[in-house]
């Protein structure tokens, strides 16, 4: 091989190894979005339905209800540390909502005392705490970010 072949073959197999190289890291990049939506989706399905469970007291209705609903993963995604601090965060959010109800008796229209599970559930929503959360947790995964 003359030194004109080398260099082309040399130039040629850098390219076809760079292009390899970018597509690859391109896929990892769509690979880590896609774990990092699944991830703070099952989070923050997991918060919600233990509220509900444990908001209304471990209801057969609700378990039932939550039960048939297919969503969520066949896998595990969450970790333990995940499932241990939703459990703390949804037992405080229980606290406050049986403190609140508490501090309603004779305040409010008959019939509107007890614990107000949806409307809690419904305000922690619309304030993006437990997106907040889901996404600090996430941080600590460590998953390598490509940018």
């Amino acid at each position: 091989m003359t030194s004109k072949h080398i260099k082309q073959f040399v130039t040629v197999s850098l390219f076809i190894f760079l292009f390899v190289q970018c597509k690859t890291m391109k896929e990892n990049r769509q690979d880590i979005k896609q774990f990092k939506s699944i991830y703070l989706d099952q989070f923050k399905l997991t918060y919600t339905r233990r509220l509900l469970q444990i908001g209304f007291n471990n209801s057969t209705s609700i378990n039932n209800i939550l039960d048939t609903d297919p969503r969520g993963f066949t896998e595990r995604i969450l970790s333990d540390a995940d499932y241990h601090l939703i459990d703390s965060l949804v037992y405080q959010d229980n606290q406050i909502m049986i403190t609140d109800s508490t501090n309603r008796i004779g305040m409010v229209a008959e019939g509107a005392e007890g614990k107000s599970v949806l409307d809690y559930l419904i305000s922690k929503y619309e304030s993006k705490w437990i997106d907040s959360v889901a996404k600090v947790r996430y941080k600590t995964l460590g998953v390598k970010k490509f940018e």
